[in-house]
């Protein structure tokens, strides 16, 4: 019998109302911004990130880092290490007690996972409630990025984690623009409806002078994160080519479900909005999407907003 691809998910949070439609250009009062030279002349500062994150960061690149290390860094952030021990006493990590111990929450979690969970904490921290920006709404929008690069690296070929980083910061710099030029994020977005990915763009190129993608690489460098991240970010904008890196390949699969989760489309349309290359692992013989594909897409339905 095929597969049920039907679905009827209702969100556990409750979104805003159904808003206008977004207005492609600029107010004629705001001067469109020099997004580059503000940054490089010190009138707009880039987000920062808890230097412990950092050095987290940095420690979980090494192969043979182990879990006292990573406790004794962890420990230098009191809400950084409570989150840790939430996660690692949670029914996800299979907890039976409750821990109290840093290093053995590090030691349950694992070294992938916990970079993963250190990135999402202190990247969601690092920014206040920018106008225009429903935060609870752009997390979870990341969160179906990070998680569906995660799952669609492997199958050409990239690293899942550097995938799900992608994923996860890929549209941070909307963030950054927001947060930089709080008037014309208030006349721009304020009350209308939320647009993404390429249409989301060509707004900011109008407000802003710059997009978010080219914004976010220029943040996610500052960093220190790998360049392939960076330039990945970079990129996810463009048209496809023949001669796209595999990472690229997975971000830009994954913001195409970020924009089918935000829909609540059926799994065939879901399906249809992955790039062609991505689409065999998920597809029955006759096209339709498989068993595989309905779990998967399911989980990201099922996603929440960061706490």
């Amino acid at each position: 019998m095929p597969a049920d691809t039907s679905h009827t998910y209702v969100p556990a949070f409750t979104l805003e109302p159904p808003k206008r439609a977004v207005e492609r250009n600029a107010p004629a009062e705001f001067k469109t911004p020099r997004f580059i030279d503000d940054v490089a002349a010190g009138r707009v500062e880039l987000p920062t990130i808890p230097r412990v994150v950092q050095q987290v960061i940095k420690a979980l690149r090494d192969p043979d880092v182990d879990a006292r290390k990573l406790g004794e860094l962890l420990s230098q952030d009191p809400v950084l290490s409570a989150k840790v021990l939430r996660v690692a006493n949670s029914s996800q990590f299979g907890g039976t007690r409750s821990m109290v111990s840093i290093d053995a929450a590090v030691a349950r979690i694992g070294t992938k996972a916990l970079g993963r969970l250190i990135v999402a904490c202190g990247v969601s921290g690092s920014f206040r409630s920018p106008p225009g920006i429903t935060l609870p709404l752009f997390w979870r929008d990341a969160l179906v990025a990070a998680t569906a690069a995660h799952r669609l690296a492997a199958g050409v070929g990239a690293d899942p984690e550097e995938a799900y980083v992608c994923g996860l910061l890929h549209a941070t710099g909307h963030l950054i623009l927001c947060q930089s030029y709080p008037e014309i994020a208030e006349a721009m977005f304020a009350g209308f409806e939320v647009v993404r990915g390429a249409e989301l763009a060509a707004i900011e190129v109008d407000a802003f002078g710059i997009d978010h993608a080219q914004a976010g690489a220029l943040w996610v460098q500052s960093l220190g994160f790998p360049d392939g991240v960076a330039t990945t970010i970079g990129q996810s904008l463009r048209a496809p080519a023949a001669a796209d890196a595999p990472l690229v390949l997975a971000l830009r699969g994954a913001c195409g479900l970020v924009g089918a989760v935000a829909r609540v489309d059926p799994a065939p349309a879901a399906l249809a909005a992955l790039p062609a290359g991505l689409r065999a692992p998920f597809s029955a013989a006759d096209g339709t999407p498989n068993a595989a594909f309905d779990k998967f897409y399911d989980a990201l339905l099922s996603t929440e907003p960061m706490s």
